[in-house]
């Protein structure tokens, strides 16, 4: 079962924020841990320029993110991952890896790779970096992004980002634009948003978009409620905005998980609550998640399995 389920009792076009507490988790770690982090760093090796980027100017920014990021991981997972500091030198070991790396805090030609892009490395969530009264962004580690890439939207301010915007999409994300330009120093927030994908491929980054709409075309004839189920992977981002204190800078963090539609809908409580998301959905945000075509057969699954 996803650990966060974002559906509720209809479809909810408000931006849906809350408070990340003391006690919540900034960074995630499962059991697919090993396998991701591979996956990233064969990304990372394959396409470097890819999958990480960067501006000048910000390595200020940078370090702060590779501080919080593993203060958080050795804080919630000790067991798996320990930060040793003293003065500026410090060592971090992941314990699951079975790696160790020394370094000089704030020296980057201690580390193998700039600051994020190094310590995105150690998580399983992609690490995006943005900036200035317009949240530009400025720096990010992206591999597992949804119709989306770096290539596209380095340098970009916030609004700029997301065009053009659907209106349906519109309020949302000017909801967004205030929230980032008002987001304060210690009190970070956390959201869900949710898809439904053809494939449980993590890489949906905009150089595999033409494969992935070729694929749901493929496979169109056979979505049928028989067997749907079988088929369609429930995709969750939990995404996390953190005010870095000393740069000013905002720490974007978004860890994907997915999981088969069946396994889902096992839970009759579970398929009810999609049935009514999705049949509360408007058209045009249906279209824009690429929902339209199998929507019919999608809910008649849904409302067989909820009224088991």
């Amino acid at each position: 079962m996803l650990p966060y389920f974002p559906f509720g009792q209809q479809f909810n076009d408000k931006m849906g924020t809350y408070p990340l507490l003391e006690s919540d988790r900034l960074i995630d770690v499962d059991e697919q841990y090993p396998n991701q982090i591979a996956l990233k760093r064969q990304q990372l090796s394959d396409l470097p320029a890819y999958y990480y980027q960067t501006l000048p100017d910000y390595e200020t920014a940078q370090w702060e993110v590779l501080e919080l990021v593993l203060e958080n991981i050795a804080r919630f997972f000790p067991d798996s991952f320990t930060l040793h500091r003293q003065d500026n030198q410090w060592i971090w070991q992941n314990h699951i890896l079975n790696e160790e790396t020394a370094f000089t805090f704030g020296d980057t030609q201690t580390l193998p790779n700039d600051p994020l892009d190094w310590v995105g490395r150690q998580v399983q969530e992609d690490l995006i970096l943005l900036s200035g009264d317009d949240v530009r962004l400025v720096a990010g580690q992206l591999c597992f992004g949804n119709d989306w890439c770096l290539d596209e939207k380095l340098g970009l301010p916030f609004w700029q980002i997301h065009a053009p915007i659907v209106s349906i999409v519109e309020p949302m994300m000017r909801a967004a634009q205030t929230l980032m330009e008002r987001l304060p120093v210690g009190r970070p927030v956390w959201r869900l948003n949710w898809s439904v994908k053809v494939s449980d491929q993590l890489d949906m980054t905009s150089r595999h978009i033409p494969t992935m709409h070729q694929l749901l075309t493929d496979h169109l004839p056979s979505l049928i409620p028989d067997t749907i189920g079988d088929q369609l992977y429930v995709r969750v981002e939990r995404q996390t905005l953190t005010r870095l204190p000393g740069s000013g800078a905002i720490l974007f963090g978004i860890h994907t998980y997915q999981n088969l539609l069946a396994n889902e809908a096992i839970d009759p409580e579970r398929a009810a609550r999609m049935a009514q998301v999705f049949s509360t959905t408007p058209s045009a945000m249906l279209a824009y998640k690429s929902m339209t075509h199998f929507l019919p057969a999608l809910l008649e699954y849904l409302h067989a399995k909820s009224h088991r």
